[in-house]
């Protein structure tokens, strides 16, 4: 039963730990195709998911000290082991509010970038900054989705070979979030894409597949005209 008592706990504490970033949100339908005008509702995403996550990391972390306050010693746990538990709680709870304070303090590299084009005054320069902020940003998000979907793999494998009861719900949870990270794109990758696909369609928008044209020749003659771009 002791054993037990102490397992659940690690393993909520576990749990907590991987909950180490706030939900990303849904990015809105932009009407508008300037990569400014993306980077800019990058940005203000970025920062909401900042301060949400930060609020929900401090006050778990706040929460997790409070939960492992409680753990006292009975029949069925001695009080060392309560001692060990509620220090390694406390641990925890440190780590997990510090990073919600950190993360409500920095701003997000989406910020930051958006920050640095506001200062550009030439119209041209500005737009180029912003296409060039969304392609490293994507690209960054990119590599890091891949890199913790494999590292989550990895954690899964991992814990399905152990034949502790409580890894099982382990590597449940690490496999999940390799699927996540593997098989959902990004914000910044969506932001992208969006871009790009607004500029396809901008082009064929100003220069359609397909023209048809007459006119008069100078002998009095009529001139039809069929073009068709691939």
């Amino acid at each position: 039963m002791k054993r037990n008592k102490i397992g659940i706990i690690m393993f909520l504490c576990f749990c907590l730990l991987l909950t180490d970033g706030p939900v990303m949100a849904s990015y809105p339908n932009q009407t508008s195709l300037s990569a400014e005008y993306l980077l800019s509702n990058l940005a203000r995403e970025k920062k909401t998911d900042r301060l949400i996550g930060g609020v929900v990391l401090t006050a778990t972390g706040i929460g997790t000290g409070a939960l492992f306050s409680m753990v006292k010693a009975d029949e069925d746990l001695t009080e060392e082991d309560a001692k060990y538990i509620r220090g390694f709680g406390y641990i925890m709870a440190g780590i997990i509010t510090g990073t919600g304070i950190i993360t409500l303090a920095i701003p997000s590299e989406a910020e930051n970038h958006y920050a640095d084009v506001m200062k550009i005054n030439d119209p041209v320069k500005k737009e180029e900054a912003a296409y060039n902020s969304l392609v490293f940003l994507a690209d960054r998000a990119k590599t890091d989705r891949l890199i913790a979907g494999v590292i989550d793999a990895a954690g899964a494998l991992y814990f399905l070979t152990s034949n502790s009861y409580y890894y099982t719900y382990c590597a449940l949870i690490f496999a999940g979030s390799a699927v996540a990270n593997l098989g959902i794109k990004s914000v910044e990758e969506k932001m992208l894409e969006r871009y790009h696909a607004g500029q396809e369609f901008s082009v064929k928008e100003t220069f359609p597949r397909s023209r048809f044209g007459f006119g008069w020749l100078p002998n009095g003659g009529v001139m039809a005209v069929y073009s068709y771009r691939f």
